[in-house]
């Protein structure tokens, strides 16, 4: 994995690139496949070992973007100097809360593709406090008659 457990709970992340790209692909493989059989490790082999054709990619990158995926994972982090580097930390509950974002976030970017789409409408309840969403029958857009 690309990063180091430091002493005082902190991990040091050797490749914030190389991490965001793979967490991004965790969050993509395990929403898109049921990995209830696999343990821990074998999920992260799987993963590590996954490649993807150009059209996955793309829905990745669609729905998580490299960039994107980066400057959240930088948003948890702290830099500090060691040994004439500078380096990235995170604390493990915070690369939780990355990932959990991380599923947030494409959740997010999937019903907005729907929206975009026209196959979802969204509105603003201010009972709530939230956006709703509803399938768009196909009626609404097909009717003619008043």
């Amino acid at each position: 994995m690309e990063e180091e457990e430091d002493d005082d709970g902190w991990m040091e992340i050797i490749n914030l690139d190389k991490l965001a790209d793979f967490s991004r692909r965790i969050i993509y493989h395990n929403f898109d496949e049921s990995n209830d059989q696999y343990s821990d490790k074998e999920f992260l082999e799987i993963v590590t070992q996954m490649k993807l054709n150009a059209e996955n990619y793309e829905e990745l990158e669609e729905l998580l973007p490299i960039k994107e995926t980066t400057n959240i994972l930088k948003s948890l982090c702290i830099l500090k100097n060691r040994k004439k580097r500078t380096v990235y930390l995170i604390k493990e509950d915070d690369y939780d809360e990355f990932l959990v974002q991380l599923g947030q976030r494409m959740i997010s970017n999937i019903i907005l593709g729907l929206v975009k789409k026209g196959l979802v409408e969204s509105a603003f309840d201010d009972e709530k406090n939230d956006f709703v969403f509803w399938v768009k029958k196909q009626d609404d857009e097909n009717d003619t008659t008043n």
